[in-house]
């Protein structure tokens, strides 16, 4: 960006998983033992590399491309009922905990989007002692369209009383950055963990 682009940064958003935590093994023993105990073969870790970004039903969909809009919904009940006892296999990225702690002392407002229902999000930030770092989480529930849409960053937006152009976007995949980009905000790749 050069000079004549500058503008005032008052927030950063924030994609959760692969941004701030890893939780690609915890999603992916999850989805497995989801899928067989519903009687359908299991998913490969890979099929979970390829689906981050997207949301569980995109997972759900490549195991099984068959499925229901019935059977997708009670995979993803399942799935959410089930998701925290499989937290131990998550991890925070490292110095994730310095880098919010530097962004608080320049009062920056920070929110967190993720695909994760708003309550698991919660818990997953609350485990690992960062939840108190952020004004706002939007979850899946949150929205109606997911990222790429900007709903969920001009979600965000307005829950932190700003607008999208004052905002940077954090996030792991050309979808977070895409999502930020359309809003109008700042967007940061960071590297997948």
């Amino acid at each position: 960006m050069d000079r004549s682009e500058r503008r005032a940064v008052k927030g950063i958003v924030f994609d959760l998983d692969g941004t701030l935590v890893d939780s690609l093994d915890s999603i992916w023993r999850a989805s497995e033992y989801v899928l067989k105990t519903n009687g359908y073969r299991g998913v490969d870790r890979q099929d979970v590399v390829e689906a981050m970004g997207k949301t569980i039903f995109d997972l759900f969909l490549r195991a099984e491309p068959g499925l229901s809009p019935k059977e997708q919904q009670k995979l993803f009940e399942d799935y959410r009922r089930v998701y925290m006892d499989f937290i131990a296999h998550t991890r925070l990225i490292p110095r994730v905990k310095e880098t919010l702690l530097e962004l608080r002392a320049r009062n920056l407002k920070m929110a967190v989007v993720t695909m994760k229902s708003r309550q698991n999000a919660e818990k997953i930030l609350s485990f690992f002692g960062i939840r108190d770092f952020f004004d706002l989480v939007v979850g899946f529930e949150d929205v109606k369209e997911h990222k790429p849409s900007i709903e969920p960053i001009a979600r965000a937006a307005e829950g932190l009383g700003l607008r999208a152009s004052e905002l940077v976007v954090v996030g792991d995949t050309h979808i977070d950055v895409r999502a930020g980009r359309e809003a109008g905000a700042l967007t940061l790749r960071s590297r997948r963990a």
